[in-house]
């Protein structure tokens, strides 16, 4: 018999977990997760038995499967069914496979710069080095860009509840405050090229702006260490693709008023080191455990992927002729 199922050495049922015996079937549930197994009427006893085991934990993989005789060569299938779903957890936590918040913050970093080179590189900074980002790309991104800008304080804001810490509070609070009154003068920027206040109150973002944002503040809320993992992503400069967006504006005759705000806030998070945000909260993080580490990972290598949809979708909504920016309702 294998020491253990999806490395689970101890299985035991995910907190939260509920289970109900019914004639012929269990039931469990996990949130909005729900798993039912059928068993034969002479197995119930063993299904029972399995169940308890599992919900009290502490229990070797062998001797759990040895304590139900009935149905033994069952129970390594059920228990890989139920891992995959995140039913369960091991009862004694690894050693091996913790790591500290500075070091997944260098792995994440190695990560982000593995899945950018993979997926592709910034399709609009290739438009703009190019000279084929037209007009209303230009106003098009800033629109995008200007959107992420205006949510980001409430965004922030509910991780401050998460904080562990006072140090963890004061870096989340500080961040907070600088990011504050940052979509004004980006906005008296897209008025530059006739975008109105009212326009912007009356546009929808693109789907892959959308899913940034509810992304951000999902994690804030319900995955601190993935929001902490993340924000680099949002903060760090860029100045090449800054330099080829100015140079683009300027050869389609945009205003020096429209790009230039767009340089002063990149130049802001380099003032504020916000690209040193995540290495910052993530270094306040002692340990961290194998599976915690790999779900911020997936979250960081999704946000990236996003990201590089959000410029493909900017680059392909913007380029359509209208005689309004689109995706700026207005009334009939």
């Amino acid at each position: 018999m294998d020491a253990t199922i999806a490395g689970l050495r101890q299985p035991k049922f995910r907190p939260g977990v509920t289970t109900a015996i019914e004639p012929g079937q269990a039931v469990l549930h996990h949130g909005t997760t729900r798993c039912a197994f059928a068993f034969e009427p002479a197995e119930a006893p063993a299904v029972a038995r399995l169940i308890d085991q599992l919900a009290a934990g502490g229990i070797a993989l062998d001797a759990m499967i040895a304590g139900v005789p009935d149905i033994a060569e069952k129970v390594p299938a059920l228990l890989e069914q139920f891992d995959a779903i995140r039913l369960l957890v091991d009862s004694t936590p690894h050693r091996d496979g913790l790591v500290s918040g500075a070091q997944l913050y260098r792995e994440i970093r190695r990560i982000a710069a593995r899945v950018t080179q993979r997926v592709a590189r910034s399709a609009f900074h290739t438009a703009l080095i190019e000279g084929r980002a037209t007009r209303t790309q230009l106003i098009g991104y800033a629109l995008e860009y200007h959107y992420i800008v205006k949510a980001a304080p409430g965004l922030i804001g509910p991780a401050l509840a998460t904080a562990m810490t006072a140090r963890e509070r004061t870096v989340l609070q500080a961040f907070l405050k600088s990011e504050l009154g940052h979509d004004a003068f980006l906005a008296r920027a897209l008025e530059t090229v006739g975008i109105t206040p009212d326009h912007l109150e009356a546009h929808q973002p693109l789907p892959a702006t959308f899913a940034l944002c509810a992304a951000l503040g999902v994690y804030a809320r319900q995955h601190p260490l993935s929001f902490k993992a993340v924000l680099f992503l949002f903060e760090e400069a860029q100045a090449a693709f800054v330099d080829a967006f100015d140079d683009r504006c300027r050869a389609l005759g945009l205003p020096a008023a429209f790009y230039l705000p767009l340089r002063d806030h990149a130049d802001l998070n380099a003032d504020y080191d916000h690209a040193d945000i995540s290495r910052e909260l993530m270094a306040l993080e002692g340990v961290v455990d194998r599976e915690a580490a790999v779900v911020v990972k997936r979250h960081v290598a999704l946000m990236i992927e996003t990201m590089i949809q959000q410029e493909e979708q900017i680059l392909h909504f913007y380029a359509e002729p209208r005689a309004t920016i689109a995706r700026i309702f207005e009334d009939a």
